[in-house]
């Protein structure tokens, strides 16, 4: 085992089919940094909450044994898919075997699509319709797209009568109806009735189809790679021809479960069809992992990975105390939507014992977080005694979750976990290592203590965060610095008494505001759709060596001391220096190496340019080409201390000028003692910072408040350089070249000009 990062921020993961729009992006390259350094070879992981192949693919990738657990079939069918993928042949010819299976006297993808014939609105020539768009209301068709080959194209305008008719053909209650709900929850069962209000977000001719689909899936005889491709297939065709999709909207998913006013039915046939056509689009690996029996997996006389059907909190029936070294958590969200629908869809596809496990979903209500945090703590209660002596929990989920930060929080820290080592990055999201040691719990604060202690810690918290990282700190950094503090200080559990309205979660939140409300903080910009607000200290020391300039010099060194880095060493050196609340984004990092390196593939090396020697010697050069232009545009030019060059006139100075080879700003444009000078102030710097520099603009609202207010100019060393090549060049001629627009309005322009 390696030494322990903190953070690993990974690379942005695809989000594949199937129902890729109600699964979490999990990113590439964060489990297997993980899983290399907090076990050994041969070691056990468990995936707590399997939503996909991501985590037991690159754990398998390292050596190590992985086990994934879900009690949702439909989560697990994705796994399956992803680790053992079917050859795209195998999957066509299955497709057209499906397509050729006899519907009475014609085949099933002919009967199917004959199920949407309709007029071409346009030519009125017969065709094959897309969509029919319904109003909730009226019960009828009042729109279409058809594919019209005579058009030579998808033709949009209203239904005709024989649509109407043919969509009212098909009795509500018909044969399908009764089939789709006996398969959900049987006659008598305690979630039928809920049931029936799933099978209704179905129009009776698309019920139809998808159980035609669904009998003629389960009955084909195909191996079972490519059995579990098609009910994949399958399960996007449930979720796309529901009635949830509104007209006139483009949604990834629904949101709710109530049918929208207008709404789409979409043709069931075209989308199994597009269904394939992306799958083969996909890029598949190379090769497939094919599952292991569990019990050998355990006894370590098998390797690879296995797949068990099991709710959380039953962890302790498959694996036994001390036996896993690493568990993963990525915990799933409180979306009643998707897990209402997994239980009707685990019915329509699955007759086994696990998708009747999944029936209580059906009639569950209650998807909050104050109930979500709770379940997520029972199930970290579970895995907790079978976690070997060194054994590590590693939750990870994405950047805006700041609601899933604190439930997971309050779930690790009553449940009786230590945190260890925390990163955030908004471009990555949450990353927390905990440890788990079995003791005695120590007893609750009564509320009002707690209460207090909560606001306290909290507001030292965010103060303390802003200090250390020495510049405006967005708010959901400055939150998950609070929410790892009072989890260390045991300040997370559940208090000894709660008024009879109020939940834990509220509680925490109802003190942690309280906290933040007497810390001497200030928002320093405005929020919009894509930024977070940004806060900082009222009395903040503006001599403070920025976070961001930190990392632009480690960046800097660590380039300097090796010839060749590769491009995610060379980020977890950084990550491996900075974490916790001084867990720098991904962009500010990625912009730095940009800055200093150049990148062939994978591979990162210090820019020639900026070898320390050659930048010197180009400094002394812009040093003196300063000093020279100045004299030739009749200025006194002089050397002053901390400025390279003075263009003064009659005594007074007009143009002050620092040269850098960095895109270090703070100490020029924060320093009070500079800004008392009315004289315009220059700093020229090298073109390759300018990315580096209109980022930096961006990330600290006082650094483009001080290039306005001082002002400050920009100049890059080729532009000056081809200043002293004008032989006309005359004091207006600079003027305008120089431009006089402050950079905090035009940072994009002037960087470019200059």
């Amino acid at each position: 085992m390696s030494e322990t990062p903190a953070f690993i921020p990974g690379r942005p993961g695809d989000l594949e089919p199937p129902l890729a729009a109600y699964r979490p992006p999990q990113p590439r390259g964060v489990v297997g940094g993980y899983v290399r350094s907090l076990t050994s070879k041969g070691g056990l992981v468990l995936d707590l909450f399997c939503q996909g192949p991501r985590f037991l693919q690159e754990t398998v990738d390292a050596g190590r044994r992985a086990i994934g657990i879900s009690v949702n079939p439909v989560l697990l069918n994705a796994a399956r898919e992803g680790l053992a993928p079917p050859p795209s042949g195998s999957l066509n010819a299955a497709f057209t075997r499906l397509a050729d299976t006899p519907k009475g006297d014609v085949p099933l993808g002919t009967h199917l699509n004959a199920l949407y014939r309709s007029r071409c609105p346009s030519c009125a020539s017969p065709g094959i319709a897309e969509w029919f768009a319904w109003h909730r209301e009226r019960d009828r068709p009042y729109e279409k797209a058809v594919r019209c080959r005579r058009c030579e194209g998808i033709r949009v305008g209203p239904t005709d009568a024989d649509d109407v008719a043919s969509a009212q053909s098909f009795a509500s209650r018909g044969l399908p109806y009764y089939y789709a709900l006996d398969r959900a929850a049987p006659l008598d069962h305690p979630s039928r009735e809920r049931a029936a209000e799933l099978v209704a977000c179905y129009t009776p001719r698309n019920l139809s189809g998808l159980m035609d689909l669904s009998r003629r899936v389960e009955d084909l005889r195909v191996p079972e790679r490519v059995k579990i491709a098609l009910k994949g297939l399958l399960l996007d065709c449930f979720d796309r021809c529901s009635k949830l999709y509104p007209r006139g909207e483009d949604r990834p998913r629904p949101r709710t479960l109530r049918i929208p006013v207008r709404y789409l039915e979409r043709n069931v046939w075209r989308c199994l069809e597009d269904g394939l056509s992306r799958y083969k689009d996909r890029a598949r690996p190379s090769s497939h992992l094919d599952p292991v029996d569990v019990e050998a997996l355990i006894r370590k006389s098998g390797e690879g990975y296995a797949l068990v059907p099991c709710a959380a909190r039953d962890v302790g029936r498959v694996l036994g105390p001390g036996t896993v070294d690493l568990v993963l958590v990525d915990p799933p969200r409180p979306d009643g939507v998707f897990w209402a629908l997994s239980a009707l869809w685990s019915g329509w596809l699955w007759r086994s014992e696990e998708a009747r496990a999944l029936r209580p979903y059906l009639r569950r209500r209650r998807f909050d977080w104050e109930w979500h945090w709770q379940a997520l703590r029972d199930a970290l209660v579970a895995v907790a005694s079978r976690l070997s002596e060194q054994g590590r929990l590693v939750t990870l989920f994405s950047a805006d979750d700041g609601d899933m930060l604190v439930s997971v929080c309050l779930a690790a820290a009553n449940a009786g976990y230590d945190l260890r080592g925390w990163g955030y990055a908004p471009e990555a999201g949450y990353r927390l290592i905990w440890s788990w040691e079995e003791r005695v719990s120590p007893r609750p604060l009564e509320a009002d203590q707690l209460r207090e202690s909560v606001a306290a810690e909290s507001g030292e918290a965010v103060a303390e965060t802003l200090r250390r990282r020495g510049e405006p700190t967005p708010e959901a950094t400055l939150r998950a610095a609070a929410h790892v503090r009072l989890a260390q200080r045991g300040l997370l559990r559940a208090p000894a008494a709660l008024k009879a309205e109020e939940t834990v979660r509220g509680f925490i939140g109802g003190a942690f505001e309280e906290g933040l409300q007497h810390t001497p903080i200030v928002n320093v910009d405005e929020v919009t759709a894509d930024r977070d607000s940004h806060w900082w200290l009222r009395e903040g020391d503006p001599e403070t060596v920025i976070l961001a300039d930190r990392i632009e010099k480690l960046i800097r060194q660590l380039l300097s001391q090796r010839l060749v880095w590769i491009e995610d060493d060379l980020i977890a050196a950084v990550y491996n220096r900075y974490s916790g609340p001084l867990t720098p984004d991904l962009t500010l990092v990625r912009t730095c190496m940009s800055s200093y390196g150049t990148r062939d593939g994978s591979e990162v090396r210090l820019r020639a340019e900026d070898d320390p020697g050659r930048r010197r010697r180009e400094i002394e050069s812009v040093r003196q080409s300063l000093l020279d232009l100045g004299s030739r545009l009749g200025f006194s030019s002089s050397v002053g201390d901390p400025w390279d060059a003075h263009w003064s006139e009659d005594g007074h100075p007009r143009f002050l000028f620092a040269v850098s080879g960095t895109g270090l700003l703070a100490p020029w444009l924060l320093t009070r003692r500079l800004s008392r000078t009315d004289a315009e102030k220059c700093l020229v710097v090298p073109g390759g910072r300018a990315e580096l520099i209109h980022l930096k603009l961006q990330r600290d609202p006082r650094l483009a408040d001080a290039v306005e207010s001082a002002p400050w100019q920009f100049i890059k060393f080729r532009h000056l350089r081809r200043l002293m090549d004008e032989q006309d060049l005359d004091r207006q001629a600079f003027d305008i070249v120089l431009g006089l627009d402050p950079i905090a309005e035009q940072e994009h322009a002037q960087l470019s000009l200059l």
